[in-house]
C-alpha cells in the first residue's frame, strides 16, 4: 500500500482517510520482480497490447501454478510506467466480506475508488487479481458486479488483469461466457529447459552464489530432476525452490553447491534418492545371492538394470518394467525382493506390493487407483510388485497401461503422481503347460534357460492367448520392457533352498536365544522328499518351506519356550521315511526337538 499512500500525500489528511479507503485497504502496490523475466517477450507484448485496447482492455492469464504469472505482470509494470499497477488480495476481500452479497458491495466500492483515483490523478490503474477464480467461486453477485466494470474498463481508466490455472478456469470461469468475453485470454506455457536454466543462472547471481557454478551442467540437472521427480509442480518454480534450498544449505553449512547437495535436497523435499548408485559390475552376482537356479531370469533382469545404472533408459517411462513368468514357488517374489534390496538397500519399505486377486472386479478400480497413487506419492523411489496380474479387472489393467506408457497418474486430489522412478514387476502363472513340460521332461538344475529359450515363442503365445481361464491382458506385452521366464525347480534346487532356510533358522535361534541347534540330515530329506512336491503346479519349494515353518520352526520354538535354560538343541526325524521305504503308503515320521547331551 505504500506507493498508493505516497501518491496520495499531496492531499490533506481528511481526504486521505476518506477518498480511497477501499482501494488502500484491499490492494497493494505491485513491486519489481524478484528475478529476471526471461523468455516471456511475446507474452509481455500480448499483455501490453491488451492494456492499450480502446474498450475491453482486460486480460486473463492462464498457466499452471508456479509458471510465472505474477512475475510477468511485475515485469510489465516496470515497462508500463504510464499506469499504476496494484495487486488486489482476494483472500483479504473474502475474509472481510463474509457473505456473497457483501462481496459484491466490496467489489463495487473497490472499483468506484479506482475509477475516482484514475480521474483525480489522471493516471490509469491496473488491478491485478491473482487466484481470480476465488471471487467467481464465492459469489455470483460479485461476478455480476465485475462485468460492467470489465465492459467499460477503457472509458473508466481501469484495466484488470486476472490470473488463474487451467483447471480452475474450466471449473469456475469458463461456464460464464459473458465474463470470458470481457477478458483477453493469454496462455503461459511453462518455460523450457534453456529458459529455466537462464532463470536459474540469474537467481544464482542474485543470491550471490554464482561462483559455485563452473558451467550450466548443475542447472540442467536441477531442471532434469525436477521435471522427472516433481511432476505435480511447474517450472520454473520447482527448479527455483530446489536451488533456493541448496543455497540455504550452502550458507548454513558452507557446503559446496554440487551434485551431492542437489541429491540431498531432493531426498529432503521429494523423498527421491538420486544419489543411490548400483555397482553395474556385480548386478548379476547380487541377484543370484537370493534366488537359486534361475540363471536366465537373473541374467535378463541384470541386462535391463544395466540401462538404468547407465541412465540410458527411456526418461518418459518407469525405470524398468518386467513380467516375471513361471510356476508358483519358483522365486519370482524372492527375485523381486532382492531387486528392491539391490536398488534401495532394503526389501521392505521400498517394495510396494499389490495382490491383484483383490482387484478382480471392476468396482475395485477406484480403490486401486487411490491406493496406488497414494503409496507412490509417499514413496516415489520403489519397486512395484503386481502379483498375479492375470487376475486383475480389465479396468485396473487399463490403469496400469497408462502408468507403463506415460509414467504418470492423477490421484484423488488431482495431483500428478510420477512413476518415472519406479521399477515395475508383474508376475503371472499363465503358461503353466509350458513349464510343466520342462519340469517333466527337461529339468535344469542351474536354470541356465537353455530349454526356456527354445520355448520362448510358445511361452509368449500362451501368455497372449486369452483362452479358457487365461485373463492375461495381451496389450500389456507391448508395454513391458522384458519378459523374465523362471525355470521350474528341480529336486536338487529345492534341497538347496530348504537347506538355506534351515541354516537361517539355526542362525536366528543362536542370535535371539544364545542356543545352538544341530539339524539331522534326515530333516532335509523329510521336508523335500517326503513332504515336498515335484509337480510344477504344486508350488516349487514353497510346500517344503511351509512344512519347515509349520513343523520344524514351531517345534523349535515350543522347546525353547518350555526349556529356556537349554542351550544345545537337536532337531531330528522320528519314524520311517517314505523316501527310504518306497513300499510304505503312509508314514508316522515327524519332527522331534530335544536337548543335545
Amino acid at each position: 500500500m505504500t506507493a498508493v499512500w505516497e501518491k496520495l500525500t499531496m492531499f490533506d489528511d481528511d481526504r486521505l482517510n476518506t477518498a480511497y479507503l477501499a482501494l488502500g485497504r484491499l490492494s497493494s502496490p505491485l513491486g519489481a520482480p524478484e528475478r529476471e523475466l526471461v523468455g516471456r517477450d511475446y507474452e509481455m507484448t500480448q499483455l501490453l497490447s491488451a492494456m492499450r485496447r480502446a474498450e475491453l482492455c482486460n486480460a486473463l492469464l492462464l498457466a499452471p501454478a508456479g509458471s510465472g504469472k505474477t512475475v510477468l505482470v511485475q515485469g510489465v509494470g516496470q515497462v508500463d510506467t504510464e499506469r499504476l499497477y496494484l495487486e488486489v488480495d482476494p483472500a483479504r476481500m473474502i475474509a472481510e466480506a463474509g457473505s456473497s452479497d457483501q462481496m459484491a458491495a466490496l467489489l463495487k466500492a473497490l472499483f468506484d475508488d479506482a475509477e475516482r483515483f484514475a480521474a483525480d490523478e489522471r493516471r490509469e490503474l491496473v488491478l491485478f487479481i491473482d487466484e481470480f477464480h476465488q471471487i467467481v467461486q464465492l459469489s455470483s453477485a460479485a461476478v455480476e458486479a465485475i462485468k460492467p466494470v470489465l465492459a467499460a474498463s477503457g472509458a473508466r481508466g481501469i484495466r484488470v488483469i486476472a490470473a488463474t490455472t487451467y483447471e480452475e478456469f474450466h471449473r469456475y470461469i469458463a461456464p460464464n461466457q459473458p465474463l470470458v468475453e470481457r477478458l483477453q485470454r493469454i496462455n503461459l506455457a511453462p518455460p523450457d529447459e534453456q529458459t529455466t536454466v537462464q532463470i536459474l543462472v540469474g537467481m544464482a547471481e542474485h543470491y550471490g552464489v554464482a561462483d559455485q557454478f563452473h558451467d550450466d551442467h548443475l542447472f540442467r540437472l536441477i531442471y532434469d530432476y525436477t521435471q522427472r521427480y516433481l511432476p505435480a509442480s511447474s517450472q520454473p518454480r520447482k527448479s527455483i525452490l530446489v536451488l533456493d534450498s541448496m543455497v540455504g544449505w550452502h550458507r548454513h553449512t558452507h557446503r559446496a553447491i554440487d551434485r551431492d547437495l542437489l541429491a540431498e535436497v531432493l531426498m529432503e523435499s521429494a523423498n527421491v534418492n538420486v544419489a543411490f548408485r548400483v555397482d553395474g559390475a556385480t548386478i548379476k552376482q547380487q541377484l543370484d545371492q537370493r534366488v537359486y537356479s534361475q540363471d536366465l531370469a537373473t541374467s535378463v533382469v541384470a541386462r535391463r538394470l544395466q540401462l538404468c545404472v547407465a541412465d540410458l533408459n527411456d526418461p518418459s517411462r518407469p525405470m524398468a518394467s518386467m513380467l516375471f513368468a513361471g510356476s508358483t514357488g519358483v522365486g519370482k517374489t524372492e527375485l523381486t525382493k532382492q531387486l528392491a534390496k539391490l536398488l534401495f538397500g532394503d526389501d521392505q519399505r521400498h517394495l510396494i506390493r499389490f495382490d491383484m486377486t483383490e482387484f478382480a472386479s471392476d468396482d475395485t478400480f477406484g480403490l486401486f487407483r487411490s491406493e496406488l497413487t497414494k503409496r507412490v506419492w509417499d514413496l516415489s523411489h520403489a519397486v512395484l510388485l503386481f502379483d498375479e496380474i492375470e487376475k486383475a479387472s480389465p479396468m485396473v489393467t487399463r490403469l496400469l497401461l497408462q502408468v507403463l506408457d506415460d509414467g504418470r497418474l492423477s490421484d484423488d486430489n488431482n495431483r500428478e503422481v510420477s512413476f518415472l522412478n519406479t521399477y515395475i514387476v508383474l508376475t503371472t502363472n499363465v503358461g503353466n503347460e509350458i513349464f510343466s513340460t520342462i519340469a517333466d521332461y527337461e529339468p535344469d538344475d542351474t536354470g541356465s534357460g537353455k530349454r526356456l529359450r527354445d520355448y520362448d515363442r510358445l511361452l509368449r503365445r500362451s501368455i497372449s492367448t486369452t483362452a479358457g481361464g487365461n485373463r492375461f491382458p495381451p496389450e500389456l506385452l507391448g508395454r513391458i520392457d522384458s519378459i523374465v521366464p523362471f525355470q521350474p525347480l528341480s529336486p536338487a534346487t529345492q534341497r538347496k533352498i530348504v537347506k538355506a532356510k534351515l541354516r537361517n533358522l539355526v542362525q536366528e535361534v543362536f542370535v535371539k536365544h544364545n542356543a545352538r541347534v544341530a539339524v539331522d540330515e534326515r530333516v532335509l530329506q523329510y521336508l523335500v522328499d517326503d513332504k515336498g512336491e515335484s509337480d510344477s503346479d504344486a508350488g516349487g519349494a514353497r510346500t517344503a518351506v511351509a512344512k519347515l515353518t509349520d513343523e520344524v520352526s514351531t517345534e523349535v520354538a515350543r522347546f525353547i519356550n518350555q526349556h529356556p535354560a537349554e542351550h544345545l538343541l537337536r532337531v531330528e526325524v522320528e519314524g520311517d521315511l517314505v523316501s527310504d521305504h518306497k513300499a510304505l503308503l503312509t508314514s508316522d515320521a515327524h519332527i522331534a526337538v530335544s536337548a543335545l547331551r
